[in-house]
């Protein structure tokens, strides 16, 4: 069963010293991508909203879609912002509360200068237009690397802040570089997540609303030809 979630990063061009530039996808291709979706009549929720759904019912509902970012990066607010409030798309971005308001190279590839994260005032103002915040962990800590008192504190620590910042529940939780163990996982579900995702390191038989798999767009899918070829088995799969 396909989850159906799309998976970005950066919506910009890449700077001269990106090593990987995977995760970039440029602001006029996003806009083209956002417009697609929308022409082939997605129905699009955000990330707690879709999980809620299959919790309840043990389907996601028919051509549902969430949208999700990972790190809360600024341009995420200058650049995807924009165009998903134009297109009332609602959205979740997963953050990282230790880089809110600065240029931070924490969820950068190794070797990448500081890249700016999102400013509390640019969270509120999309919370208020309906985007979800979800925890990326307090400070991008791969957690299979660390110990079992580190990683909840991670878990824990990101929850109880981004809550505080929206006064509202943080449902979501993204693993960092998509990397998670038996024990995350468990601590996670523990912290009253409604779900988590992953990459693409969750089970593909069927959804594990601890380890959900996503769809990653990526700079490569250059043409809408080929984004298209990756949101099509959406439209099919069995779970509609």
């Amino acid at each position: 069963m396909l989850v159906p979630v799309l998976l970005y990063h950066k919506i910009d061009r890449p700077p001269a010293d990106a090593r990987v530039r995977g995760g970039y996808t440029p602001l006029r291709r996003f806009e083209k991508q956002m417009a697609y979706l929308k022409k082939q009549g997605f129905c699009f929720y955000t990330a707690s909203k879709l999980i809620e759904h299959y919790r309840e019912h043990g389907h996601f509902p028919p051509s549902a879609l969430a949208l999700t970012f990972d790190d809360g990066w600024k341009d995420n607010y200058t650049n995807a912002f924009p165009v998903l409030k134009r297109l009332q798309i609602p959205a979740t971005i997963f953050i990282i509360p230790s880089c809110i308001g600065t240029v931070s190279d924490k969820a950068q590839a190794e070797g990448e200068s500081g890249r700016a994260h999102l400013s509390r005032e640019e969270i509120l103002k999309m919370s208020e237009h309906g985007i979800e915040f979800g925890s990326h962990s307090v400070n991008h800590r791969l957690l299979q690397e660390i110990s079992t008192a580190e990683v909840r504190f991670e878990i824990e620590e990101s929850k109880r802040q981004i809550e505080a910042m929206l006064q509202k529940p943080c449902k979501v939780f993204a693993y960092p570089a998509g990397f998670f163990t038996e024990e995350a996982r468990r601590i996670v579900e523990e912290t009253g997540h409604v779900g988590a995702f992953s990459t693409r390191y969750g089970p593909e038989s069927h959804p594990d609303i601890y380890a959900l798999n996503r769809i990653e767009i990526l700079r490569r899918d250059r043409f809408l030809f080929q984004f298209a070829a990756k949101v099509k088995p959406l439209r099919l799969s069995p779970h509609r």
